[in-house]
């Protein structure tokens, strides 16, 4: 007798668990503003990262309708600056998702991304993203 109830004991727990983890898993398939600028901004800096420049400059706001000189001076810029990281640390390594949070005055998500470099060194920056069209932009 008492070894029944330890079984239907440990059956309510191990149900339990399940019951807990199907809800968590279907309310996890909605993401929420935050994650989804952080995984638009992460995209656009691996990108960048890896010499992908027009893929880069697709998710920078205002570059869509924009002359084509002011988008390969854009181009130009994202290829010094990722040269610029090269020199100094040997390039970027990973690119981390810090965390997010919306910007009420600004009207922008700040995503704070962390930057590992190849020589073992790490910078934290702030992205501001603002969703244009159902997408997430670079500020």
């Amino acid at each position: 007798m008492k070894r029944t109830n330890i079984i239907r004991g440990l059956l309510l727990c191990a149900t339990a668990v399940v019951l807990q983890l199907s809800l968590f898993t279907s309310c996890s398939n909605e993401l929420t503003p935050e994650e989804q600028a952080s995984l638009a901004a992460k995209g656009y800096y691996e990108h960048l990262a890896t010499g992908e420049y027009d893929k880069y400059l697709e998710g920078v706001s205002g570059t869509k309708n924009a002359p084509a000189d002011y988008t390969e001076q854009l181009r130009a810029s994202a290829k010094q600056y990722t040269e610029r990281l090269k020199q100094l640390h040997q390039g970027i390594k990973a690119i981390e998702v810090r965390s997010a949070r919306n910007d009420t005055t600004l009207h922008c998500m700040e995503v704070f991304l962390l930057l590992r470099f190849a020589d073992a060194t790490s910078e934290e920056i702030c992205v501001p993203m603002v969703q244009q069209d159902g997408r997430w932009l670079l500020k």
